[in-house]
């Protein structure tokens, strides 16, 4: 699948190895008691928000590296996708996000099984389009809400060890979605929970929701998390890396506003 994703030029170049473990590579290891409850320590840390509120609506603003626009641009779509506003209604599991652009307005409109997007009003029929929404939609939404949302949605949590994320050492929980982001079948990721903070610092999760990044992985790390006046936290600060095929940087993005149940948020 590395075909898809990179050319052969850019593998050559920028081929390296990744450190991070392997989001579903095999493991002795069966799923624990232990590992579940280290996602519900750390959703119930920061307020459990994916039960917790009724809407949560989320303002976005970031750049996209130039590689990841080369490489991945319906996915990145770079031209819609400079800042966003995003609605989440857990209850119904529905995702609304209007992105904006230099090229103008991308809406997307998101709820298992369904996928709606438009581009300046109009709306497109192009599967990679509808696919690749399909997966920033539901991956977004893992982002935000982090542990809440994985202690739901996630299943076979396995302890994969620990690993030291800017002088934390964090529990590694792996686990698997089904079905995964967009339109992948399953998914497969690893949260990096840090033991003493109960914070979600790193989230690394298979792509297989499009054929051009089926056999790749990324990691996001959180930082910046902020404590709003009913004591749930939130990342403020995000940072993609692709880690397979190759390493590169993605995307950054800061949290730029958050309303919860309808109530703007004051830092």
């Amino acid at each position: 699948m590395i075909r898809y994703l990179f050319p052969a030029a850019a593998v050559a170049l920028l081929a390296s190895c990744s450190s991070l473990p392997v989001p579903g590579a095999a493991t002795a290891a069966k799923p624990s008691v232990e590992a579940r409850k280290i996602i519900e320590r750390s959703a119930a840390a920061t307020g459990d928000a994916w039960k917790r509120y009724r809407e949560v609506e989320v303002g976005y603003d970031g750049e996209w590296s130039g590689l990841a626009k080369r490489l991945q641009p319906v996915l990145t779509d770079p031209g819609f996708r400079k800042s966003s506003v995003e609605t989440y209604r857990p209850a119904t599991g529905s995702v609304r996000q209007v992105h904006s652009g230099p090229q103008g307005t991308k809406t997307v409109e998101r709820r298992r099984p369904e996928i709606r997007v438009a581009y300046n009003g109009e709306a497109s029929g192009d599967r990679e389009v509808l696919d690749a929404a399909a997966l920033v939609a539901d991956a977004y939404a893992a982002f935000l809400f982090g542990p809440s949302w994985l202690s739901r949605k996630g299943a076979d949590f396995t302890l994969l060890g620990e690993r030291e994320l800017d002088g934390e050492v964090c529990d590694l929980v792996t686990g698997r979605l089904s079905p995964g982001f967009g339109a992948s079948g399953e998914d497969h990721f690893i949260a990096w929970i840090g033991r003493e903070s109960s914070l979600m610092r790193r989230f690394q999760f298979s792509l297989n929701g499009l054929e051009s990044t089926r056999g790749a992985d990324v990691d996001v790390t959180f930082s910046d998390f902020r404590k709003a006046r009913d004591g749930s936290l939130w990342p403020g600060h995000f940072l993609e890396r692709i880690q397979r095929p190759v390493v590169a940087k993605a995307h950054e993005w800061r949290m730029i506003s958050l309303k919860l149940d309808g109530a703007p948020m004051r830092w």
